[in-house]
């Protein structure tokens, strides 16, 4: 259902956003450079049915890691996640059951790729193709012209379905995504960390298995949340405890990194892997706050921990972090703003968006000076650049374009 709003102009300024915040690192940063201070609302997208996220409800105490009000460890599909490229927005609707491609400049359904599950993570656009996974146990590549199914790839040979908020999905659902990279993509299967779980390394023109690992419940590990990727290294999320890495040629398990789970995940390209929300060690410590992780991503070492932190951009020799209600540059530059709620943000040239209840923000990354705040109904979870537009997603359903 489209809503509003005025037709815009095309624009020739184009650099894709084709992935999750960006790239494999998960970087959230663009070259993209948009007229910030004048950007207006082009128009709205809602799906019939507002999303449905795997994991829901708020805890008001982590009574085993003793700590009040802690962020969502899972929350990582809280509004429709969204990727931008070649002229094209593809969202995952995990109310729809299906991979959803909009016209970038009015918004405008283009085609619908159905599935039996519902598409919690991010697509990916790699040379005119889709990937994206489901919670009906299996990865999918559709052409990014017409959402033509090229092929699919199940997990598991398990077929069992077990209920979930009122639907069924597979006992081995794809909740990592698909990640692409040099040719093949990548893909993890599995729920219970309790039962075995599933990597897959795949051709990524043909669907061809190059390996299909099994993690043994006795490594006690589970998929979750979208996965990143250095030159040699898969990392995988897992929710409530610290990600995984493996060898990205083989899939052979490398172990865990530090620190608690979360599902939002950096990798800074003097390979260090920052992620949380997590709550700290196995102890009772009354410093168990949530905070972000920071390791080695080669050697696993613990490097620190950035206290009541759940968010942080790398840009540089400057971080751009979450701190409760504020936004807070260090490093290179240093300032300070606060904001009500925020939740996401990424760089876009000279420009920090950051999106929060009911608002987008946009700030002078240098000097933090607030160029316009953008009206939105809802959460802000998932926030792009492409195409000369900034598009952001709510927990409302509703995905909005600017520009």
């Amino acid at each position: 259902m489209i809503l509003a709003i005025a037709a815009s102009l095309g624009t020739a300024q184009a650099e894709d956003w084709p992935t999750w915040r960006h790239d494999n690192h998960r970087s959230g940063t663009s070259s993209e450079q948009l007229d910030a201070a004048n950007l207006t609302l082009s128009w709205v997208f809602r799906e019939s049915t507002p999303p449905q996220p795997a994991w829901h409800g708020t805890m008001q105490r982590d009574t085993w890691g003793n700590v009040a009000k802690p962020k969502e460890a899972r929350a990582y599909d809280k509004a429709f996640n969204l990727i931008a490229a070649q002229g094209k927005v593809f969202v995952a609707s995990s109310s729809g059951n299906a991979c959803v491609a909009l016209n970038a400049v009015d918004g405008k359904e283009t085609w619908r790729h159905h599935v039996q599950g519902a598409v919690r993570i991010a697509p990916a656009y790699d040379r005119g193709r889709i990937y994206f996974g489901s919670d009906d146990g299996q990865a999918y590549c559709v052409t990014s012209d017409t959402g033509t199914r090229a092929w699919s790839f199940r997990g598991s040979s398990d077929k069992t379905l077990i209920p979930a908020d009122h639907k069924f999905i597979s006992r081995y659902p794809c909740r990592t995504g698909v990640l692409v990279q040099g040719g093949n993509a990548y893909c993890g299967f599995g729920l219970l960390p309790w039962q075995d779980n599933h990597l897959a390394s795949l051709n990524a023109l043909t669907g061809a298995t190059n390996y299909n690992k099994t993690v043994a419940a006795a490594q006690w590990y589970s998929m979750e949340g979208p996965m990143l990727a250095s030159s040699d290294r898969l990392f995988v999320l897992q929710g409530r405890v610290s990600p995984i890495s493996f060898q990205l040629s083989d899939g052979a398990s490398l172990g865990r990194l530090p620190g608690g789970g979360g599902t939002f995940a950096v990798l800074t390209p003097d390979s260090k892997l920052i992620h949380g929300p997590g709550h700290g060690n196995n102890t009772w410590a009354k410093s168990r706050t949530f905070h972000l992780q920071e390791s080695n991503a080669v050697s696993r070492a613990n490097i620190a921990r950035h206290s009541r932190a759940h968010r942080v951009l790398v840009n540089g020799s400057t971080r751009y972090y979450v701190i409760r209600e504020a936004i807070q540059a260090t490093g290179g530059r240093s300032w300070v703003q606060t904001m009500r709620e925020p939740e996401t943000l990424i760089l876009g040239g000279t420009i920090l968006y950051v999106g929060g209840r009911n608002e987008i923000r946009c700030f002078h990354a240098s000097n933090g000076s607030l160029l316009r705040t953008l009206p939105v109904e809802g959460v802000v979870h998932c926030l792009a650049l492409a195409d000369g537009r900034l598009f952001a997603s709510t927990h409302s359903g509703k995905i909005y374009a600017f520009e």
